[in-house]
């Protein structure tokens, strides 16, 4: 049997851990948070409480890779619902830059446009919100771009009804039968100017004052982590919101009533209904859709290869990034070799491998 693998240090080679998004104590208050509104999902609480370890088939002196054990209670649990929107993203960005990016003789940008509406409107129908989005985009241009309208503010996801748009959108345009650069460095004054008449046009409503509206640039090839950060938030479940607003960052305590009530009075009795109802209406509400509109839309992928130049046996489809993403994730990293199917050794978490709380923080700082 060969000997373990050392770094240049001559120390054991580390295992691989996986990012566990929450740490032990935040899902335990979770947990808590929920239990005390009579919300019992058990799962959750043992939710990466386990792993496994994982060796490669060809030679067990290297790396090996832990893998915790998740509920998979998507929608629920905040940990499995940050991971899902996470390898979404990554999926997502992968195929942009595999297809697009690394194939264009620019640098290919996503910008991030944020819309939103006053208060008076948040109950406005979402088909003709929808035909104001497009309506925008299209006076200024933009020929590929996907949005997400949103029902919830990510600060306050208990709150009445916010309803606000998050658009994606890539500097591409079809320029006599060829793909080149959109360059389109908004000024931001203009673009509130020509929401605000979008909206009078489509609604007939007067608005008093300035609408908000927010807007930022990153590279595909060069801010990787930005890029993924945007488009896992259009694919997060509302749970992460409730989670980073009554756990991670404290912004709110939705259970501050109970510090001066008793527990049989009946008017705390339905305070806690009311509230759990809130949270259950949160977790049964379906995640916001992702509609791809212009070039990237599904109608338009002939036309997009075409423009790119590329044949359509070598453009890669998501399900074909999902694929080599999910094998690599099953590949030695020493070797490139399958790892074995079956863990070779289990055990508890004992909180050696916490993400960095602050690290964390600064990663939504895009949030309304």
């Amino acid at each position: 049997m060969s000997s373990q693998q050392l770094t240049l240090e001559n120390k054991p080679i580390e295992d691989i851990k996986p990012y566990r998004w929450i740490t032990l104590e935040e899902q335990k208050r979770f947990y808590n948070f929920l239990k005390i509104l009579g919300i019992n999902f058990d799962k959750l609480g043992w939710c990466a409480s386990e792993w496994e370890k994982y060796r490669c088939s060809n030679d067990h002196s290297h790396t090996k890779k832990i893998q915790y054990v998740a509920c998979g209670l998507r929608g629920k649990c905040p940990r499995c619902s940050m991971s899902y929107a996470s390898k979404r993203a990554e999926i997502m960005y992968q195929w942009i830059k595999l297809n697009l990016a690394d194939k264009l003789d620019f640098d290919l940008k996503i910008n991030q446009i944020v819309l939103t509406l006053p208060k008076e409107l948040h109950s406005i129908d979402q088909k003709l919100f929808s035909k104001m989005i497009k309506k925008f985009m299209s006076e200024f241009g933009i020929e590929a771009y996907c949005y997400s309208i949103q029902t919830r503010h990510s600060k306050d996801p208990l709150s009445e009804k916010y309803i606000h748009a998050h658009l994606l959108s890539l500097n591409i345009k079809n320029e006599n039968d060829r793909l080149v650069e959109n360059e389109y460095y908004f000024d931001v004054d203009k673009m509130r100017n020509l929401w605000y008449q979008v909206i009078e046009k489509y609604t007939k409503c007067v608005i008093e004052g300035t609408v908000n509206l927010h807007t930022e640039y990153a590279s595909i090839l060069r801010d990787k982590n930005r890029v993924v950060h945007l488009f896992s938030y259009l694919y997060r479940y509302p749970i992460q919101d409730l989670f980073q607003a009554q756990i991670r960052h404290g912004s709110l305590d939705y259970l501050e009533f109970l510090q001066f009530e008793k527990s049989d009075d009946p008017n705390h009795i339905l305070q806690i209904e009311a509230m759990r109802k809130k949270v259950m209406d949160l977790i049964d509400e379906p995640k916001p859709r992702i509609v791809w509109c212009g070039l990237l839309t599904s109608i338009k992928r002939k036309l997009l290869i075409h423009l790119v130049g590329m044949s359509a046996s070598m453009w890669l489809s998501l399900p074909d990034i999902e694929k080599m993403i999910e094998q690599r994730s099953k590949e030695c990293r020493d070797c490139g070799c399958p790892l074995e199917t079956t863990p070779f050794d289990r055990g508890k978490y004992e909180g050696d491998n916490e993400p960095f709380l602050d690290t964390i923080k600064s990663s939504y700082r895009f949030q309304l």
